[in-house]
Formats: structure tokens, C-alpha cells, sequence
């Protein structure tokens, strides 16, 4: 991952970094820390999260591992979740978990190898944060964390059975065991995981998952229905040439006697309610099939 931008540290009575953030030359991140402006506007959602737990873990002065959403940050984990904006942070000698406003302190064991070190920060191994983060995040984002896992060969189903198996607490444990189940390598990214999560859900029938017709290759294919589904990300529309490209390649798909219609989605359908199955349903996908 990028080195995150240069931290500011603030005081009441640094006058010129006052009047910078006045100016908007500085972003105030969190309280005592700030970072270069436009280095803020032009960093991604994600370069934003780490510059975030690098202010927040600079002013409390954390010292403990970090752990769940902000080690899966520093691994480069998927995270379909709502934004969390505080530090998560693992310490073996708490008896219970604290949530502060900042950081929030998991209490739970550490083995040796349940611990490694990323950017010099103290991290849980990715073994270890896959399960914390299929056990206490979304049924949804499980499953994007396990597909990710799984189709780069970071782990494998029998490592990832032994852990879970091996978990002293039963929390959240019959979710990340779902979550197993249904993981697939095939998933090629976060939106088409939680899109097969979301087709689960409605009751259509699963779909064969990167079907080969000629040169390309689909997202989900409905074989019965002729259907050819699609989740597209945001970023390729961008691009005219992309959206061109986008066309010819559902104009040949089309020409197929096989493939009626072709389909296609993105987060808003993913994350709204019943916006999802009324486009299949609209494409003539029959539910319960």
C-alpha cells in the first residue's frame, strides 16, 4: 500500500497552522492532527482511511496490535461495510472490550504467530484478521474478505476451517462458518461478492460464475434464463472509451443465440433494498427456480 501523506501535528498556538486550515490549505483528520490539503482531496477512499488511522494512532499514542477493520486496511483487505473511522486495536491484557470514540480495544489472546508487522506498524497476521473479521464484521463483508482470501491463494479452505474450528469463543462463529461455505475464488471482486450474496438472498438460482463466451467472460450466467448479469464499478464510466467498449462487448454477447438478455448493476442496486431482484426479475429470472 502507498505510504500515507505527512502528518501535521497541531497546537492552539501554532498561529500558521491555524490559519492554513482556515485557508484550506490543511485537513484537520483528527483532533491534533492535520495533513496537506490537496494531498486529502486527491487521496482515495481507501488512502484516506489509512492517513486516517495513522492521525488517530499517532495522537492516543496507541500501542497495542492492530487489529480487525484497521490491520484488514493495512493487508488490503475488501471492506463493504459503513465507513468506521476508529482504530481497532487488539490487547491481550484487557478483560473485556472497550469502544472509545477513537479507538476501539478488542480483548483477546495473542499467539506469535497470530502477530507480524506491516509499514512498521504491530498487526494480527492475516489468518488472524480474516477470522476477527469474519466472525465480528457483515455476513456480506465476510464473504468479500473470504472470496479476496481465496482467489489470490493467501489462504487456503483447510487453514481457514482450522482456525475457525480452533476459536475459543463461539461468537460470531456460525456466521464466519457461512461465510466459508459460500466463499468462492471465482468472486473477482468486493461489488460481484455481495452481488452473489444478494442473489442468494432474493432466492434466484446461483449463477455459473465467469462463463467464457468467445473472448470474454462474464460475471454470472443463468444458463436456464439466457441471462448474462454484470456489476459494474463506478470508475470505468469515466472513461467514454470504456463505455464504448462496454457496448460492443454487450452487442457480441447479445448475437449468441444462447444469451437472451444482458444485465448489469452496481453498488446502488447492491445496497438498496429489493433494487437488485427487481432488475433479474426484470430480466426474466425466475426466483425459487
Amino acid at each position: 500500500m502507498d505510504e500515507p501523506s505527512r502528518l501535521i501535528l497541531l497546537s492552539s498556538d501554532d498561529r500558521e497552522s491555524q490559519h492554513r486550515l482556515r485557508r484550506g490549505e490543511l485537513v484537520r483528520v483528527t483532533h491534533g492532527v492535520a495533513v496537506d490539503g490537496s494531498a486529502w482531496h486527491d487521496a482515495s477512499v481507501r488512502q484516506r482511511a489509512r492517513i486516517e488511522l495513522e492521525a488517530v494512532v499517532t495522537a492516543v499514542g496507541e500501542w497495542r496490535v492492530l487489529s480487525h477493520r484497521s490491520a484488514a486496511l493495512l493487508w488490503g483487505l475488501p471492506d463493504v461495510d459503513r465507513p468506521d473511522r476508529r482504530v481497532h486495536v487488539t490487547d491481550p491484557l484487557l478483560g473485556t472490550t472497550h469502544s472509545g470514540r477513537r479507538v476501539v480495544r478488542h480483548a483477546a489472546d495473542l499467539t506469535p504467530a497470530d502477530t507480524t508487522t506491516i509499514d512498521g506498524r504491530r498487526v494480527t497476521s492475516l489468518l488472524r484478521t480474516v477470522v476477527d473479521l469474519s466472525r465480528s464484521t457483515s455476513y456480506e463483508n465476510g464473504v468479500a474478505v473470504l472470496d479476496h482470501v481465496l482467489r489470490g491463494h493467501l489462504l487456503t479452505v483447510d487453514e481457514l476451517r482450522r482456525a475457525f474450528a480452533s476459536w475459543p469463543s463461539p461468537r460470531g462463529m456460525t456466521r464466519a462458518r457461512r461465510a466459508l461455505r459460500f466463499g468462492d475464488p471465482r468472486s473477482e471482486s468486493p461489488g460481484e461478492s455481495v452481488s452473489r450474496v444478494r442473489i442468494e438472498d432474493d432466492g434466484f438460482p446461483p449463477p455459473v460464475l465467469q462463463q467464457a463466451f468467445g473472448r470474454y467472460r462474464v460475471d454470472f450466467w443463468w444458463p436456464r434464463a439466457g441471462v448474462v448479469g454484470e456489476f459494474d464499478g463506478l470508475e470505468k464510466y469515466d472513461d467514454p472509451d470504456a463505455v464504448r467498449r462496454e457496448k460492443v462487448r454487450e452487442q457480441t454477447l447479445l448475437q449468441r443465440p444462447e444469451v437472451r438478455r444482458v444485465v448489469r448493476w452496481g453498488w446502488s442496486e447492491v445496497r438498496t433494498p429489493v433494487r437488485l431482484q427487481t432488475v433479474l426479475r426484470t430480466a426474466g429470472l425466475p426466483t425459487g427456480a
